[in-house]
């Protein structure tokens, strides 16, 4: 498209008064005055600015905007939320389905044992005065507190008819029961439910949505959350549905339509093992001669694919019966004559890329008995609240969790794990009503809503995150499971309102060029190994790892947040 252009400013970081200018003046490229525009997700992770032809700009905006006309909202979230525009996913062109918007549950889990950000006061002597000064800073706290929770954060139902339509229009050949969906200020996962057979088994003919609307079960619906719909307090006018249905006038009239960007895999694909890497291997307190036998595996698999073992071989290789394509001319020569894998120079290339593997095994890349799958809230839980139920007990219990095929104790993992409070272990459960209503949701982890489990994960939510579903026993020995979670409970680190402008936009911008992310990462693996001799040094090279696992969790949540920093 001649009228975009994306400018990679990775590198960047030390340039920002040049950057200033690249925001707020644009730039010309061949006699084409290009201005910037929008940056999705991916963009912003990866330092990429997005600019279009001033002669559309405005156009574009329109567009975008579907007429919203913002003078101060936070920043961060409003271009974000702009930019849901560039997410990459299968259009569903002329698709208009039936879609209301539910509130969110919000409760409050008490007495949970916590550690937590707090402001302290440090003194030092000057060595230029001479005089002590104050030096403020942060410290970690720890104790039992309230934590308030958003049972359902992201995620939302389809009705199985429309999964059926959705299906056809993209030709899946597989069956999609988790949809990760986009549309204009609307993001997160969708679980495909029949709510109308459990609301009939329950005495629900209608369900109210956020306005007050009441809508029939038996209807083919997408039901969103509130938190799925980030539209809601920008086109809110009189506070009744006539806002929804302002925006659904406005989303015709721009020709917008929903998108797909990402779905379930189905239980045959679903992997059995899946490559770890070092920061959920790092925290673990295990032995040398127990902690190497979780490589034992990996290690096992690269000496038979070296010693030309056919099966290992052929996998390595991609020559699977569901794929039986050859990558390269040393796959097609194994096809037609499996005694190739002999021949020297066959053995050679598979010794090279085996090298590679073993490389990123020594950074923790090993083969755990593990997969990674959609992070869910308590369906049951969900369905009760939405059919009128004010006080939820849904169908798991605080320490428990459920995933097709699972029994007893697990280790749940989210990336980027930084400090050990991290690490998730919940017990397997299933009951009938979970296998009636869930049972078909594979490639699922679904939690509890009794216990603050996703946020203990770095603030994990569930629009679409995934989590690494460990079957490692071994795992599980080397996790502390009384240890205190480790959550920010300081509101006054949250955004604050800006005036929508190219100037703050431009600080913004300039604010976001690197995410701390792989910083916190890297900081906290400094100080998991870090060799230590008194017990003081090992409290505080510990508290420093659990502020870390804050500052990431602004890094994930919000790139905004890296400023207050």
């Amino acid at each position: 498209v001649s009228q975009i252009v994306f400018v990679d400013c990775n590198g960047a970081r030390s340039k920002k008064d040049e950057i200033r200018q690249l925001v707020i003046d644009g730039f010309y490229l061949n006699g084409v005055h290009f201005v910037m525009s929008e940056r999705s997700a991916s963009m912003t992770r990866n330092a990429i600015l997005g600019f279009c032809d001033a002669s559309v700009s405005e156009e574009l905006d329109r567009h975008i905007t579907m007429d919203l006309e913002i003078r101060d909202t936070v920043l961060s979230k409003w271009c974000a939320y702009r930019g849901l525009m560039f997410s990459s996913c299968h259009c569903l062109e002329g698709w208009f389905p039936k879609t209301i918007v539910v509130d969110d549950y919000e409760t409050v889990i008490k007495n949970q044992k916590l550690k937590w950000l707090v402001e302290e006061e440090r003194t030092y002597i000057s060595n230029t005065t001479g005089e002590e000064q104050v030096w403020r800073t942060h410290g970690i706290e720890e104790g039992y507190k309230d934590v308030p929770i958003n049972v359902f954060d992201g995620h939302g139902f389809i009705h199985s008819e429309l999964v059926d339509q959705i299906r056809q229009i993209v030709g899946m050949e597989e069956r999609p029961t988790s949809l990760l969906v986009r549309a204009p200020y609307i993001k997160g996962l969708l679980s495909e439910m029949n709510y109308t057979a459990y609301y009939e088994e329950h005495r629900v003919d209608f369900i109210q949505d956020i306005w007050g609307k009441w809508h029939d079960i038996h209807e083919p619906m997408i039901i969103l959350t509130k938190s799925m719909y980030k539209g809601f307090k920008y086109f809110k006018q009189k506070g009744t549905y006539q806002d929804w249905d302002n925006y659904w006038s406005k989303f015709h009239k721009y020709h917008h339509c929903w998108g797909i960007a990402k779905w379930n895999f189905s239980k045959e694909q679903e992997p059995v093992y899946t490559r770890g890497n070092y920061q959920i291997l790092q925290d673990l307190d295990l032995p040398f001669d127990e902690f190497k036998q979780l490589a034992g595996k990996s290690m096992d698999w690269s000496l038979k694919v070296v010693d030309g073992d056919p099966v290992y071989t052929y996998c390595f290789l991609g020559l699977t019966g569901d794929n039986p394509k050859p990558l390269n001319n040393y796959a097609k020569a194994i096809m037609k004559n499996p005694s190739m894998i002999s021949e020297h120079n066959v053995r050679d290339f598979l010794k090279k890329q085996i090298r590679k593997y073993m490389s990123q095994m020594k950074c923790g890349k090993i083969f755990l008995r593990s997969c990674y799958k959609f992070l869910i809230p308590d369906l049951i839980m969900m369905l009760q609240w939405i059919g009128g139920d004010k006080n939820p007990q849904g169908c798991l219990e605080a320490d428990e969790f459920w995933s097709i095929g699972y029994t007893g104790e697990h280790a749940i993992e989210r990336n980027p794990h930084i400090c050990s409070s991290e690490h998730l272990v919940l017990k397997a459960k299933t009951t009938d009503e979970i296998e009636k209503y869930c049972g078909h949701l594979v490639n699922t982890c679904m939690l509890n809503g009794k216990s603050p489990s996703p946020q203990r994960m770095n603030g994990a939510d569930y629009d679409g995150d995934l989590v690494l579903v460990m079957d490692e026993p071994l795992m599980l020995e080397g996790i502390d499971k009384d240890c205190a979670i480790v959550l920010n409970l300081d509101e006054k680190l949250t955004a604050k309102d800006e005036s929508v402008n190219l100037e703050h936009i431009a600080d913004l911008v300039c604010r976001t060029l690197v995410s701390l992310i792989g910083e916190c990462s890297n900081a906290a693996t400094c100080y998991h190994n870090k060799p230590w001799k008194a017990e003081e040094t090992k409290r505080r090279y510990e508290k420093n790892v659990d502020i870390l696992s804050i500052v990431n969790s602004f890094a994930i949540d919000s790139l905004q947040s890296l400023v207050m920093w």
